[in-house]
Order: structure tokens, then sequence, then C-alpha cells
């Protein structure tokens, strides 16, 4: 992880976060950090899960989710954008490594980012 990202900051954090890296030319961002009430609750590790890709597989493994998700969060993102709202949230069942599927709030900044280059995503566990 670079020095320039926060990790003690993020892992203090009692919600798991994602850091993934902005890169421009692909869809296919990597993730550079997981804190540790994602390891926690969660369980998937940056080897199991290194970018958007790998997190789709592992997160969504049913391939008709993925695309019930995917569905939902463009919508999702295309209302935020509309209404110059720079985050989304989505609630959806997430695989956890350990402990089946379980039901998370998923909030992703859009437009203003917290750390230049990087966006975050936090999840919150929730009942429905």
């Amino acid at each position: 992880m670079r020095k320039s990202i926060p990790s003690t900051l993020l892992n203090m954090m009692p919600l798991p976060i994602v850091l993934v890296e902005y890169k421009a030319n692909t869809l296919n961002h990597p993730i550079v950090f997981l804190n540790n009430s994602f390891s926690k609750l969660i369980g998937w590790t940056l080897e199991d899960i290194p970018d958007k890709e790998h997190w789709w597989q592992k997160i969504y493994p049913d391939v008709q989710y993925q695309k019930v998700v995917e569905r939902q969060w463009e919508l999702e993102v295309e209302t935020a954008l509309s209404r110059d709202d720079g985050f989304v949230l989505l609630k959806v069942n997430l695989m956890t490594k350990h402990n089946g599927q379980k039901r998370f709030k998923v909030y992703t900044e859009l437009t203003d980012m917290l750390i230049q280059g990087y966006y975050i995503v936090a999840l919150e566990p929730s009942e429905k």
C-alpha cells in the first residue's frame, strides 16, 4: 500500500472499506486496500479480489445475480449523476468467504475522491 493512502485511518473505521485505484484506461480497476473490518466481516483478501473483475466473481458468484446488481448499479449511478449527487447507495447480497451470503448497503463515491486517484467503497451490514 502506498504511503499516501491513510491505512491507519481506514483501519479505524468500523465499516468494511475497500479502496480502489481509478484507472482511466480500464473498467477493471485494481483494489489496493481492504480494511480490518472488511477482513473480519467479509473475509476476502487482496489475493482473492485484486481487482473489480475478481470482486464480481467472488462477491456475486451467481451470474444472474451479477447481472441484476450491475443493472441496478448503472441505474443508481445515472440517477445520482443527474441529481449532482456524488455518492451511490445500493443494498445487495454479498458472498462472504466463510459465512455465506450476507446483506449489505454498499456506498461508493462517484465524483469527489477523498484520496486523489482512488475511490472508496464502504459496506454496512443490513438486515433487509
